[in-house]
């Protein structure tokens, strides 16, 4: 009976030194112990606040780089339509200015150039006038591109006549 008495008490002995560590108030009394107790409540009311103050913080932090996101996606969401119409621009302007592509067969050559040239002997030999030719059939090619040959020649010739006279 005396080691079963024994065994007892080794065995609540543990026990009574876990419940002291988990309650510190454990073995006080009268106004200690309510001292203890209401130090207790101060101290755990402390802490939830200290934790409800840090995730109101966390919160707000949260708050704002869900902020700064939206921002950064609406630049650039801007920034991608700026570039699809600046792409939209590049396109529209090189396909206005983009040059007649010159064939690669001389038609200095071909009868219809050289009857043409002799029915207007000031092509080569007055400079203002070829120059001004070769500029209007540039023009020409890029507004009528279907406008080719001797009618062609004949609109630059008119053209000529009309700015210059019916000179030489």
């Amino acid at each position: 009976m005396k080691s079963y008495v024994l065994a007892f008490s080794l065995a609540a002995f543990p026990a009574i030194i876990c419940a002291q560590q988990a309650d510190p108030c454990a073995g006080l009394g009268g106004s200690a112990l309510g001292q203890c107790r209401g130090d207790q409540q101060k101290l755990q009311q402390l802490q939830l606040e200290k934790q409800q103050e840090q995730l109101q913080q966390q919160q707000e932090r949260q708050n704002q780089l869900a902020e700064q996101q939206r921002q950064m996606q609406q630049m650039l969401e801007n920034m991608r339509t700026q570039n699809e119409l600046l792409q939209k621009q590049m396109e529209h302007d090189r396909s206005a200015y983009q040059p007649v592509k010159a064939s690669a067969v001389d038609y200095s050559k071909s009868p219809e150039i050289k009857s043409w040239k002799s029915d207007n002997p000031w092509y080569g030999t007055d400079y203002a006038k070829t120059e001004f030719a070769m500029r209007y059939a540039k023009q020409l090619q890029h507004e009528q591109p279907d406008l080719v040959g001797r009618p062609f020649l004949d609109a630059v010739s008119e053209k000529v006549k009309d700015t210059f006279g019916a000179g030489k």
